[in-house]
């Protein structure tokens, strides 16, 4: 059974989604503050933290920025924000996903299950793949670069592996979205462009991956 991790401070969300994930077949753990959470979460490794963005005294943000600096569990926002500004923030420390309240529980989930079963299919996929001074250990789901290991989430390392494994070939904004990240639609037209971003910085290299007419994306040879 996954473990899942909720970080909310509003009892009745955190509530009420914990009783729904748990009728669909998760264990689920929550924590209302921050203090404990980042301690409990080192400890017990989930297989995936859902974080509210507007903590007291320390922001979501923030927090995701922390349990980066040594983990790359998946990792999905909650917010009310919904300015595109919010957004990106949140991907640019690195989660793996954004959902805006009010939602549905049923997206929720659905959005738990997809991030959840990619890292399934990758640890059935054993091997390693490398280019350059890259290398993806896609049992171990590792990234190194230089052989050094770099942190890396979940869609930022589908997406590096998707585009590795293309070789030359480009990668188009659409196969990103349903065959990587499996969203059927756009969430919003910044999303790619920050995973690239962010995986561009932890490469060490802006010119490894290369932008074509602003659509497409292919390895730099």
């Amino acid at each position: 059974m996954k473990k899942i991790f909720i970080v909310e401070d509003d009892v009745g969300i955190s509530e009420s989604l914990k009783l729904y994930l748990e009728n669909s077949d998760f264990k689920v753990v929550l924590h209302h503050t921050w203090e404990k959470a980042i301690e409990r979460i080192s400890e017990e490794k989930p297989d995936l933290v859902i974080l509210d963005i507007n903590l007291p005294k320390k922001s979501g943000i923030e927090i995701c920025k922390e349990l980066r600096e040594t983990s790359g569990l998946p990792i999905i926002m909650l917010t009310a924000k919904t300015s595109e500004l919010d957004k990106i923030a949140g991907f640019e420390v690195w989660a793996d996903d954004y959902i805006e309240k009010p939602f549905s529980p049923r997206e929720l989930s659905a959005r738990i299950s997809s991030i959840l079963r990619r890292s399934k299919d990758e640890e059935d996929d054993q091997g390693k793949l490398v280019f350059k001074n890259i290398e993806i250990d896609t049992e171990k789901m590792i990234v190194k670069v230089d052989g050094n290991k770099v942190w890396t989430t979940k869609n930022e390392y589908d997406i590096l592996k998707k585009i590795i494994e293309e070789n030359w070939k480009v990668v188009t904004r659409e196969t990103i979205m349903t065959e990587v990240i499996w969203y059927e639609k756009y969430i919003y037209d910044r999303t790619i462009d920050t995973h690239i971003k962010n995986l561009r910085k932890k490469i060490w290299g802006k010119d490894i991956i290369l932008t074509v007419r602003g659509q497409w994306y292919r390895l730099n040879n």
